[in-house]
Order: C-alpha cells, then sequence, then structure tokens
C-alpha cells in the first residue's frame, strides 16, 4: 500500500470525525438555541415563579387599603312577652355600618411590604431564569459530547472489526502469531464494553433535557459546537438577583419590625347605627334614633404581646442581614473560583487547538504512511488521534459548562 493512499485514507477517517460521522449528526437537530428557547417557553418552574411575581404584584392592591366595612342589621329592645316592634318605645329596627381602622400606619407599611415581596418575586423570576438557561446549556453539551463520543466509539469499532479480519486471516495464511488475533479480540471486546454505559448516560441526558424541552430533546444534535455569548470581565454581587432578593428580603423584615412597632399604639373601630321605631298602637309617631359609637383597643398587656412580637421581627431582621453577608460571599466565591477555571480551560484549549492536535495528527500520518511495523502500531495511531480529539471536545465542553456558570452570575441581555 502506498503512502499517498494510506494518508489519505487516514484523512478521510479524521475528515469524518469532525465532520460529523454519520449522516443523522449532521442533519439539522436540536440545536442549543433552539433547547433555550423551548425551555424558556414551556419550563414550569419558570412559569410557576411569574405566576408568583404575578400574584405579587396584586396583592400591592389591596394591602394598602382599609379592611370592608360591615353591615349590621337586627331588631333591638324586643319585648318578650309579645314579641311586637311597636309596643315598647325602645324597640328598634336597626341598621347600621362598622368600620375597623388599624393601628398607626400599619396600612401604609403593609402597601410597602407587598411592593418588596413583589420586588423579590422578580429577582426569584431571574434566577430561575439564569438557572434554567444554565441547566440547559449544561445538559445540552454534555449530551453532545456523548454522542460524539458513541460515534467515535462506533468509528473505532468499525475499524476494530477490520483489523480482527485481517489479523485472522494473516494468521490463517501463516504469516501472523496468534497473539495478534488475541490482541485484536480484546481491542474490539473493550469498545464493545464501553458502549452499554455510553448510551445509558445519552439516555439519562435526554431524559434530564426532556424535563424543559419535552419531546424535542430526543432530537439528533447537530455536529457543530454551539457558542455562548461572551462573559463580562468585571462582577458586582449587587446586582445578581440571588442578592437582590436578599436584599429585599432585608428591607421587607424592617418593615415588619416597623409593622410591630405600630402594634403599641390602639387600633380603633367605628360603627354608625340607625334605628327605625314604628309608630304606637294608637297611631303616636316615634322619632328614629341615631347612634354612633368608637371602639379602641387596649394593648396594655404589652410585656406577653406586643414586646415579644417586636422582639420576634428584631430578630428576623438580623436574620436577614446574616443572610444578605452570606450570599455575597458565597457568590464572590462561586466567581473567582469559576473565573479562575474558565480562564484555565481557555489557555488549555488554545494549546490543543494550536500545538497539540496539529502534531498528534502530524504524528499519525507519519505513522501510518510508513513507519508503522503492524497492525497494532497503525491501530494505536488512530486511536490515539480519535481520543485526542475527543479530549479536545471534553475540554470545550467543559470550557462551555464553565461559561454558562459564569453568565448565570454576571447575566446577559435576555431575549
Amino acid at each position: 500500500m502506498s503512502i499517498r493512499i494510506v494518508s489519505s485514507r487516514l484523512a478521510g477517517i479524521l475528515i469524518a470525525l469532525l465532520a460529523g460521522i454519520t449522516p443523522v449528526l449532521a442533519s439539522p437537530g436540536l440545536t442549543l438555541s433552539e433547547a433555550e428557547r423551548l425551555a424558556l417557553e414551556n419550563a414550569p418552574w419558570l412559569k410557576h415563579h411569574r405566576t408568583g411575581a404575578k400574584a405579587a404584584a396584586e396583592r400591592v392592591v389591596y394591602e394598602s387599603r382599609l379592611p370592608d366595612p360591615q353591615l349590621t342589621l337586627g331588631f333591638l329592645n324586643v319585648p318578650t312577652d309579645s314579641y311586637r316592634l311597636d309596643r315598647e318605645d325602645m324597640t328598634m329596627t336597626m341598621v347600621g355600618i362598622r368600620q375597623a381602622f388599624p393601628p398607626g400606619d400599619v396600612l401604609k407599611l403593609k402597601g410597602q411590604r407587598a411592593e418588596k415581596e413583589l420586588t423579590r418575586e422578580q429577582a426569584r423570576v431571574e434566577i430561575e431564569y439564569r438557572n434554567l438557561l444554565r441547566q440547559v446549556r449544561q445538559t445540552w453539551v454534555e449530551l453532545y459530547y456523548q454522542q460524539q463520543s458513541l460515534n467515535t466509539l462506533q468509528e473505532l469499532h468499525r475499524l476494530a472489526r477490520k483489523q480482527l479480519e485481517a489479523a485472522e486471516a494473516r494468521y490463517r495464511a501463516a504469516q501472523a502469531m496468534q497473539q495478534s488475533v488475541l490482541q485484536a479480540q480484546q481491542a474490539l471486546a473493550r469498545l464493545n464494553e464501553r458502549e452499554p454505559m455510553l448510551r445509558a448516560q445519552i439516555a439519562r441526558l435526554q431524559a434530564q433535557l426532556a424535563r424543559w424541552v419535552g419531546e424535542a430533546a430526543y432530537q439528533a444534535l447537530p455536529s457543530d459546537f454551539p457558542s455562548l455569548p461572551p462573559v463580562s470581565s468585571s462582577f458586582d454581587h449587587t446586582r445578581h438577583p440571588e442578592w437582590l432578593a436578599a436584599q429585599y428580603g432585608l428591607e421587607q423584615a424592617r418593615i415588619e419590625v416597623d409593622m410591630a412597632r405600630q402594634e403599641y399604639k390602639p387600633g380603633w373601630m367605628l360603627d354608625l347605627t340607625y334605628g327605625y321605631r314604628r309608630p304606637m298602637p294608637d297611631g303616636t309617631e316615634r322619632p328614629d334614633m341615631l347612634s354612633a359609637m368608637v371602639t379602641l383597643d387596649m394593648p396594655i398587656f404589652r410585656e406577653k404581646r406586643q414586646d415579644r412580637r417586636l422582639a420576634e421581627k428584631q430578630s428576623m431582621e438580623a436574620g436577614a442581614r446574616y443572610e444578605i453577608e452570606e450570599k455575597r460571599r458565597e457568590l464572590e466565591a462561586m466567581y473567582h473560583s469559576m473565573r479562575a477555571e474558565f480562564e484555565a480551560l481557555a489557555e488549555r484549549e488554545k494549546i490543543f487547538a494550536r500545538e497539540l492536535l496539529p502534531a498528534i495528527r502530524r504524528e499519525s500520518q507519519v505513522t501510518v504512511a510508513g513507519f508503522a511495523r503492524d497492525q497494532v502500531e497503525y491501530r494505536d495511531a488512530l486511536m490515539k488521534t480519535f481520543d485526542t480529539e475527543l479530549e479536545y471536545t471534553r475540554l470545550r465542553v467543559d470550557q462551555t459548562k464553565a461559561q454558562a456558570e459564569l453568565l448565570y452570575l454576571t447575566g446577559e441581555s435576555q431575549p
């Protein structure tokens, strides 16, 4: 076999691997951008948070309003000996309105608390939006890698099968020892052993992706590796929705403290009643009656009620402050660790693309073209190239996962 023929054969194998060996992978399938779109449209948990924000917006409208007035109807001072409404002067048909007024600035503070809850729910929507994109991206690229691995394994399986057939033919022709046949059988068995786990990994990732995108998760993925939006070079934890949600929680807790202080003031209630009196049995008219009454709360047992409630809300406020500090440390630690990992992976990717991959390919071409002493060395040269290509894909997948984490932290423009 000439050097030109062998080199052309190797180049064809490598081109097939990089371009997508099977026609299914080369055809259009579930792209990452399409998976993101489907997830944002259909993911139940994101819809759950959006409905929570909508409910909080409705709460803002009514929380600062007075409670509904009460209507009172009845009969007053009815004599029990006759149960007649026109016998006694004191008997009246009564209709009245009762309105309660909470103490101090409770209504105003309730409205402010509802507004803070709305902003907190909106921050939670943003958290889930970012988290959903992160999970879909990481799952998609991991599924891409596993499918590429299975694709490469199938190509290696075909190569190993041909080598086994060639080794058996040479052994029957007394041109090779039985050891070469055994080695070829072992190489084929190793490839067969890896395939079930790869298929299981693909099925697991597809099921996970289907949680967000439905049946589209079982479509083939395109062969082109996706790109994500660029990551900001700086990070401000005060703009992250997790920190903002914690900050709004602290502001809510402060309002709760102010509301507890308002309970030291008396609430009150106004009653207005109109009493209609019927004429006496002899026809004499009797005047109707109008009553007005104010009822006041008496917060005199403060030690067991108001003091305890205020102490409770103050403790909750202190806890919210600790939560904010913990969230700041968590986010900054996540960013710095992930930034370091991302930059290291980016540097490795450059080394792979500029130095290692070209060197491995040249080595394989030289080995196959004229310096391979036997079929084992030929197989090892090809497998080394395939493994390096897969390792490079693994590196790009890990880098994309780290980039998805950073985008979760720094944010990006919503479509």
